[in-house]
């Protein structure tokens, strides 16, 4: 049964937003800053509490702040002011500033789950529909409208869809069931919280950075979260994982019984690192463990009424530290080009992935880029990089982070959809 909205009855233009994350619900509120009808479809039975930890880098938090979030975002998280890079032994390779006031906003490390909890309670506020359990498993497009088909027999129509269901998006393959798909980029990340009490003598200074070690045996990486809390994790490579029996699924949190093998597993290969490496792993709490993917280029982001964002168009490595403000930068630069005339919406989505593209296919290089340099070494090459690393880092770290940084989107400002 098709299910028109109430503004769709009335000949309003209707928006479908496929996926309850990060980039549908943004993309959601800025359409109601636009002045635009929509309706967000999450696949899951409640669109909150998934996912690790992760960091809003400056350019993210500048599009949570143009929704007037930032400042609830800096009280779900912890301030991220600057970078620092470690040997295994705690000697520090590097520091320097990770942003700052000159980009807009500070980066905010904190629980994905978090923002997703935020953006849901403000789509609550709003009065903006949220249905769950609609998992897509079809999509018909006419010369007038585009209907989605769900796995419980429903159906939604609306004038566009915006694919925004993440990585493994079923928009995308119902829109390309032969193109590009995820690609393994050959790590598997690890994860945990731990609470402030296990790592009493970690500085104010390390709480408010984020820390990058590097050693022969692994990376390892840590930070502040809500409150007193810590995050941790830490990229090894998958075919380690094979080898080792550890586990290396999609995305989950292992059971109990797994968690302590885990947990033996992980300070059994950062034996000897720096504090409060082991410490942490010892007193975190379930471990999150997620193959990681990427989509390195799409030979195209839409077709007729659909567009994809996020993820689902662009996925990138978490290496990259860019995923959340990607689909941040997505869901306000999309509602910009819409909120002129909807009605344009093909001049929009053409000119949305012209404008979007370059950056996120060089940000998804990036990743895996990053992902390269925390390749398990020999104790000979792994002094070589760290020396390398070093004076890298000290002459080019924080103009390195400038091109990331900079970009930003202004609501306010006029915009011509050409």
């Amino acid at each position: 049964m098709i299910a028109p909205t109430p503004d769709l009855a009335r000949g309003l233009f209707h928006v479908l937003i496929i996926g309850g994350g990060i980039a549908g619900p943004a993309l959601a509120l800025f359409l109601r800053k636009a002045g635009i009808s929509c309706t967000v479809y999450e696949a899951y039975p409640q669109s909150v509490g998934v996912g690790g930890g992760f960091n809003l880098a400056p350019n993210g938090m500048n599009v949570l702040a143009a929704l007037g979030l930032a400042e609830k975002i800096r009280s779900l998280g912890a301030p991220a002011l600057e970078n620092c890079f470690r040997s295994e032994t705690g000697w520090v390779l590097a520091r320097f500033a990770n942003g700052g006031s000159r980009y807009g906003q500070d980066s905010v490390s904190m629980l994905r789950a978090d923002l997703q909890e935020l953006l849901a309670k403000e789509l609550s506020r709003l009065n903006i529909p949220v249905e769950t359990g609609k998992r897509l498993v079809g999509l018909i497009q006419t010369e007038k409208k585009v209907v989605a088909r769900f796995a419980d027999g429903t159906s939604a129509e609306g004038d566009i869809l915006i694919g925004a269901d993440g990585i493994h998006s079923q928009t995308r393959t119902c829109l390309f069931p032969e193109g590009p798909g995820p690609k393994p980029v050959g790590i598997v990340g690890f994860g945990g919280v731990a609470g402030g009490a296990a790592v009493p003598d970690l500085s104010h200074r390390d709480k408010q950075s984020l820390n990058f070690t590097f050693g022969g045996r692994g990376f390892f990486g840590y930070c502040g979260a809500q409150g007193e809390d810590v995050m941790w994790w830490t990229n090894l490579p998958d075919d380690l994982q094979a080898n080792s029996g550890e586990p290396a699924t999609e995305s989950n949190f292992p059971r109990d019984d797994e968690d302590r093998v885990l947990k033996s597993q992980l300070l059994a290969r950062f034996q000897g690192y720096h504090k409060p490496v082991e410490a942490l792993i010892a007193h975190s709490g379930p471990i999150l463990q997620i193959k990681i993917f990427d989509i390195p280029s799409l030979p195209t982001w839409h077709q007729n009424r659909v567009v994809l964002i996020g993820d689902a168009a662009h996925a990138v490595s978490p290496n990259a530290g860019q995923g959340a403000s990607m689909a941040l930068e997505d869901a306000i630069y999309l509602a910009k080009l819409l909120r002129p005339n909807p009605h344009e919406w093909a001049r929009a989505f053409a000119r949305f992935e012209r404008d979007r593209k370059p950056r996120a296919e060089r940000i998804v290089a990036e990743g895996r880029r990053r992902s390269s340099d925390k390749r398990i070494v020999s104790p000979a090459k792994s002094i070589a990089r760290n020396l390398m690393l070093a004076l890298i880092l000290r002459i080019f770290g924080n103009s390195g982070l400038d091109w990331l940084y900079r970009y930003r989107v202004d609501w306010d400002e006029p915009i011509r959809v050409a």
